[in-house]
C-alpha cells in the first residue's frame, strides 16, 4: 500500500512515521532505532551523509545537499521524555544546513490549525526556535483522521534559509490506506534558477474562494504579445490579482521564536548537559 502511494506521488524523498515494516535493500531506507521513523530515498538518488548511530524516534540523512530529519513522537511520551527527544534532535541538527524536520509530533497548537494549544506544542516551538525553523503547515486541513476525530499533528519545518525554495506544500487528498494523509512539498533545486525570482510567494485559503468574483476578475483579460517569459509573467500577475480579489490569504509561514528568557549563555551551558545525558 505504501509503495503504491509513494509511486503515485513520485517523490524523490519520503519521510515516514509508524511504518508497517522497514524495507530491505535494494531500497534506500534509513530508520530509527524503534522502526517508527524513516526516510525512504527514491530513484537511486545517493545519500551523501547519514546518522552514524541510530537513535529512538528520529532519523536523518543528507540528500541532494539538504539534511532531512524524520521524527515520530508517540503520545505515550511524558513531557520530560518529549523534551529530551527534542533536545537530542536540536543537538544533532545543530550546524546542519539547509534543514528539513518533519514527522508526527502528536502536538496540538492553534499555530497550525488545532482548536487549542497544549504544552507539547510549546516545547516543540521553543526547541525548534534554536534552529531558526519555519513552520510550513498552512491552513487547518486535518493531517490525521481517526476514530476519535481529526487533527493536525503531522508537521513540516525548514530552516529559514530554505523557506524561499519551498515551491509547494499541500495535504494530499489521495487515500493512503491509513489514518494519516500524505503531505506533499516541493523544494526548488539550488542551481535551478539562473536569476533571482522577483515574484513573492503567495498562499490563499481555498475555502474562502468566491467563484463568481474569480470569474469576473478573469473575464475579458488578455496578455500582451511578447517573449514567452514576459507573457507567462503577465499571466501570473493576472491570476494573482484574481486570487487576491476572490480569496483571503492563508496564514503566512511562522518562524519559531525563542522564549524571552533564552540567552547565549544558557545555550552554551545546555550543550555539555546534552552530551552528558547521552553518555549516561
Amino acid at each position: 500500500m505504501l509503495c503504491d502511494t509513494i509511486g503515485r506521488l513520485r517523490n524523490d524523498v519520503a519521510i515516514l512515521c509508524e511504518q508497517y515494516k522497514n524495507l530491505a535493500p535494494p531500497n534506500t531506507w534509513l530508520a530509527d532505532a524503534n522502526g517508527q521513523a524513516a526516510i525512504w530515498v527514491q530513484r537511486g538518488i545517493p545519500v551523501q551523509e547519514r546518522l552514524a548511530r541510530v537513535h529512538p524516534y528520529f532519523s536523518w540523512a543528507r540528500i541532494g545537499g539538504i539534511f532531512f530529519f524524520s521524527v515520530y513522537a508517540p503520545p505515550r511520551l511524558s513531557g520530560i521524555e518529549f523534551s529530551a527527544l527534542l533536545a537530542n534532535i536540536t543537538e544533532e541538527a545543530r550546524g546542519k544546513r539547509p534543514l528539513v524536520i518533519a514527522g508526527d509530533f502528536n502536538a496540538w497548537s492553534t499555530e497550525w490549525g488545532c482548536r487549542a494549544t497544549r504544552p507539547r506544542a510549546t516545547i516543540l516551538l521553543d526547541s525548534l526556535a534554536l534552529l531558526d525553523a519555519v513552520l510550513l503547515n498552512a491552513g487547518d486541513v486535518p493531517t490525521f483522521n481517526g476514530r476519535q476525530g481529526s487533527s493536525v499533528i503531522d508537521l513540516k519545518f525548514v530552516c529559514d534559509s530554505l523557506a524561499p525554495r519551498v515551491l509547494l506544500w499541500t495535504v494530499s487528498r489521495w487515500y493512503t490506506h491509513n489514518d494519516h494523509q500524505a503531505i506533499v512539498f516541493e523544494i526548488e533545486d539550488a542551481g535551478t534558477s539562473t536569476r533571482p525570482s522577483t515574484r513573492r510567494s503567495c498562499k490563499w485559503n481555498a475555502r474562502t474562494l468566491d467563484a463568481d468574483r474569480f470569474c469576473a476578475a478573469m473575464s475579458g483579460v488578455s496578455v500582451a504579445p511578447g517573449t514567452a517569459e514576459d507573457m507567462a509573467s503577465s499571466l501570473m500577475d493576472i491570476i494573482t490579482g484574481a486570487c487576491d480579489a476572490s480569496m483571503s490569504k492563508a496564514n503566512p509561514r511562522r518562524r519559531c521564536e525563542l522564549v524571552y528568557w533564552w540567552t547565549a549563555e544558557i545555550a552554551d551551558l545546555r550543550r555539555p548537559c546534552l552530551r552528558a545525558r547521552r553518555l549516561f
